[in-house]
């Protein structure tokens, strides 16, 4: 319950406003008075930080405030967002009072479309007169009334009495006790509900198996591989294009206005992407490399159901709060399925072989990257300027869809605008002398940019700049490559809008987006061009033979990474239990030292991982845990406790992904080697998802210093024989260990 003065405070708010109703209600009352007058006060009487008064710096202030630009009759973010830390929680949708919230369909329908993309659970429509509450989990349909997926609605008569419930729901002291998830966490699975990543993943497909089933009925002459690329490179122009006209980039509509022509849809779309090639550079556009999917034949009908697809009101999606995070996560699913051609040439989609066999796609979850990410990057960057942190390389061998070099640019990105504001996470903005001059250099510079008073932003060539610096990956999947690329310019463009646009017409002879080609690339991170050179393999280098199996040669691929070293950071979420063929086996033997048969791709790729990461760097991956206490990994523990010093293990005793039956851990190592060091480990035994980014964990820590073993917070059974085998298999850290 509000205390005294806070409740004194709701009831004034409620008299004014009953007193001057009339007034409030009538046509000269818009909507900025109403969020000024009552709104910005309502949420501040509930704990929230809504005028950014403790100065934190823009990405952790509370409350993001935006001012409404209509654009084409179409508005481009919600009014509020309300968050902690740089987590969305609830969007606020406001309305000046003289709108009727209760039956009026449209404002109901916007604040669903924003929330559902953002994949909110819940978010308010508010004129202060009126306050709703929406499950943002149902999907928004043309057709839905004011009240479908209301699950809360009072007047402003009834804040005295429902005052208690919103306060224990929506304030800032409920979200930090976990009040808001309970309630969300008890009100799930309600008819209707369905997240936003499972719906778009449905749309995807569905343009896929259109378009898959149209190129190759009309386009007889492409194969199998130039089917699935043209299929893929379509539908992420469209995507690109459609999410930067909902950030201002791109003129809004310019898709939607080719279903109005006469001419045939493709050859219009078509000129887009060239336009389009002329402005970004980005290789998503690049037809030097592409010369297949302009001279396409393609119907109408199929431009026609994507098209209209993605636009208000058959578009339950708003593409300006689309979380790239959520759109890699759809990727990872989508690239799951592959196209193959029948005899008649007819085009069937259908599971990868390896996807069928694994029971599916599992996409490494958001509180596994961030902890991987701020033991990694983090550590690595800690205390460290913006010109040193330039020659940091930062690495993802099996990158998938992005998931971990996004975590990773998300940081960089972070740290660069504290360091260049003075903001260190919830801290307040110095004002020091020293931090001043820091921040009138990187405005004289053009790193940092005014937003409002005291706000600024990394400016567009400050964020294109880092990405191009520090970010790389390689994934045996060319179309994984094309999406983490999709994926890290789409967090380039995020939070654009005027700034891109204004130096898209002042600078039109250059092309702003970096061309990724040099950072992620395709290739197998386990095998070398020299795999065709042992035995008779020379003789079996046949196109599908070289597609599949895709050699990768890391230092004539990124010869100055390696001139320097290495990488600084290697990350990521390897594959598990991939089959390897006898050949392969028998490579793989030679290369790692790894006894045939080789027990699991992820070893592999830990001691890849190892080899190429330079002094000093770190390396962290989620793995399954068997490699700490099996007997046919001994020389591999050996070796990594002898050469490297294995800083952390984090352990899961319940399973992190849904359906795999799999124990898994991350560990981190940092490439030195150390007669006495600490090992923390870290044992979770309860379900990892229900924690809040892995910050409510047990801890019990491991540390080895000293040729002696100490187990405290607590005799652990588990925990115990694990890292007795782990010390007694070998010598390296003396025979008289003990456990404590």
């Amino acid at each position: 319950m509000l205390e005294t003065n806070r409740m004194n405070e709701l009831n004034n708010l409620v008299g004014q406003f009953e007193f001057n109703i009339e007034q409030y209600k009538g046509k000269s009352y818009d909507e900025a008075k109403t969020r000024a007058d009552f709104i910005d006060k309502f949420f501040h009487l509930l704990g929230w930080d809504i005028y950014n008064a403790q100065g934190y710096s823009e990405q952790y202030r509370e409350v993001v405030r935006e001012d409404k630009i209509p654009i084409k009759g179409k508005v481009n973010a919600p009014d509020y967002c309300f968050r902690i830390g740089s987590e969305r929680k609830f969007f606020v949708e406001a309305k000046k009072p003289a709108v009727d919230i209760k039956h009026d369909i449209t404002p109901a329908f916007q604040l669903r479309r924003y929330a559902y993309t953002a994949k909110l659970p819940l978010s308010i429509l508010t004129d202060f007169e009126e306050f709703a509450i929406y499950d943002t989990r149902i999907k928004p349909d043309k057709n839905d009334g004011a009240s479908t997926a209301r699950i809360f609605y009072c007047t402003y008569k009834e804040y005295n009495e429902q005052i208690d419930f919103i306060s224990q729901t929506f304030s800032r002291e409920a979200i930090l006790k976990g009040s808001f998830d309970k309630y969300i966490e008890e009100n799930k699975g309600k008819k209707g509900t369905s997240e936003v990543d499972k719906e778009f993943l449905k749309l995807i497909e569905i343009w896929r198996e259109d378009l898959a089933k149209n190129i190759a009925l009309r386009n007889k002459d492409l194969s199998i591989y130039e089917l699935n690329y043209v299929v893929q490179a379509i539908i992420d122009r469209i995507i690109f294009l459609r999410i930067a006209e909902d950030r201002q980039i791109e003129t809004y509509g310019q898709l939607q206005e080719l279903l109005e022509t006469k001419s045939a849809i493709y050859p219009g779309l078509v000129k887009l992407f060239y336009q389009a090639d002329g402005k970004y550079n980005s290789g998503l556009f690049d037809f030097h490399k592409d010369t297949i999917s302009t001279k396409l034949a393609i119907d109408d009908r199929v431009f026609r159901d994507i098209i209209k697809s993605l636009y208000y009101p058959d578009s339950p999606y708003e593409f300006s709060v689309f979380d790239v995070q959520i759109l890699g996560n759809i990727y990872e699913q989508f690239l799951g399925k592959t196209i193959r051609l029948t005899a008649s040439h007819q085009a069937k989609v259908e599971d990868k072989p390896e996807v069928k066999k694994a029971g599916g796609v599992y996409y490494t979850p958001k509180y596994i990257v961030d902890y991987i990410v701020r033991n990694t990057v983090g550590e690595k960057i800690k205390d460290k300027k913006p010109e040193d942190i330039a020659q940091l390389r930062i690495l993802d061998p099996a990158c998938g869809s992005g998931s971990f070099l996004l975590g990773a640019y998300r940081l960089l990105l972070d740290y660069h605008l504290n360091y260049y504001t003075g903001g260190h996470g919830d801290k307040k903005l110095s004002a020091s002398d020293k931090q001043l001059s820091i921040l009138k250099k990187a405005e004289k510079e053009n790193r940092v940019y005014v937003v409002g008073e005291g706000e600024y932003r990394l400016t567009f060539n400050e964020k294109r700049q880092i990405l191009a610096n520090n970010i790389f990956g390689v994934d045996i999947d060319r179309q994984a490559v094309e999406v983490t690329k999709l994926s890290l310019l789409l967090k380039l463009l995020e939070g654009e809008s005027g700034e891109l646009k204004g130096m898209l017409i002042r600078y039109s002879d250059k092309k702003l987006l970096p061309d990724l080609s040099g950072n992620i690339k395709s290739g197998n991170s386990l095998i070398g061009s020299d795999f065709y050179q042992q035995g008779q393999m020379s003789l079996f280098q046949d196109e599908e033979t070289v597609r599949r199996i895709n050699v990768f040669d890391w230092q004539e691929e990124f010869p100055e990474i390696f001139k320097q070293g290495g990488f600084d950071v290697v990350i990521g979420n390897p594959p598990y239990g991939a089959q390897f063929s006898h050949e392969i086996r028998h490579y793989l033997s030679n290369e790692y030292g790894i006894p045939v048969p080789i027990t699991d791709s992820f070893v592999v790729f830990l001691l890849k991982s190892l080899s190429i990461v330079k002094q000093n760097g770190y390396q962290s991956f989620i793995i399954p845990s068997s490699w700490l206490y099996m007997t046919s990994f001994i020389n591999i523990r050996k070796g990594i406790l002898l050469d490297h010093l294995l800083k952390e293990v984090l352990l899961f005793r319940e399973f992190v992904f849904p359906k795999v039956t799999v124990e898994t851990c991350i560990e981190v190592i940092i490439n030195r080697s150390s007669a006495d060091y600490q090992i923390k480990f870290i044992e979770i035994a309860n379900e990892p998802a229900a924690m809040d980014g892995v910050t409510k964990l047990i801890e019990k820590g491991v540390v080895l210093a000293n040729r002696e073993i100490l187990l405290y917070q607590g005799r652990n059974e588990l925990s115990t024989n694990l890292f007795e085998k782990m010390l007694n298999d070998y010598d390296c850290l003396g025979k008289h260990s003990t456990i404590i």
